[in-house]
């Protein structure tokens, strides 16, 4: 079996969310290798910056559904300033 066979066969399983990120990735790679011969050394900065993003990019979506930012925030708030009190 090819790689392209596996691959596809991988895509077909992994849910929708998952499928977005991977996408986005794929195609910022495709992006990079066509405008790779015409970047300057002043954009390479920027493109490890990109590079930081698109990696944080790739957590979005993973809390759970029943993640409570409000309660998660005040708990975090409680023990940074507990010593105030």
């Amino acid at each position: 079996m090819s790689t392209l066979e596996k691959t596809i066969i991988l895509l077909r399983e992994m849910p929708e969310h998952s499928l977005e990120s991977l996408y986005d990735f794929i195609q910022s790679i495709w992006l990079r290798q066509d405008s790779n011969a015409e970047r300057s050394e002043n954009t390479i900065s920027t493109s490890k910056s990109m590079e930081g993003f698109q990696v944080l990019q790739s957590f979005a979506g993973t809390l759970p559904t029943d993640f409570d930012y409000k309660k998660e925030l005040e708990e975090m708030r409680n023990e940074k300033y507990r010593r105030f009190d």
